[in-house]
């Protein structure tokens, strides 16, 4: 694993992480919203914007773009 899929992976661990406590989801729940929306991958696609601030402005990116998708986290 290169540095870069490293860090990429660990932000995609910490959002996931941030997101299920802000959403007070199970871990079960948040991982299904994750899975099909297709978090990891917009946050690895998009880290190189992401990663330009801090992971509570990710968190919100991530929110806004689930609620441009039309999904439902609350």
């Amino acid at each position: 694993m290169s540095e870069k899929e490293h860090d990429i992976a660990d932000m995609q661990v910490w959002i996931f992480r941030m997101a299920q406590t802000k959403w007070k989801m199970e871990p079960e729940k948040c991982a299904e919203i994750f899975a099909k929306w297709k978090i990891f991958d917009y946050i690895a696609e998009c880290y190189d914007m992401l990663h330009l601030d801090s992971y509570d402005l990710a968190l919100t990116d991530v929110e806004r773009y689930l609620e441009q998708q039309g999904a439902k986290i609350c």
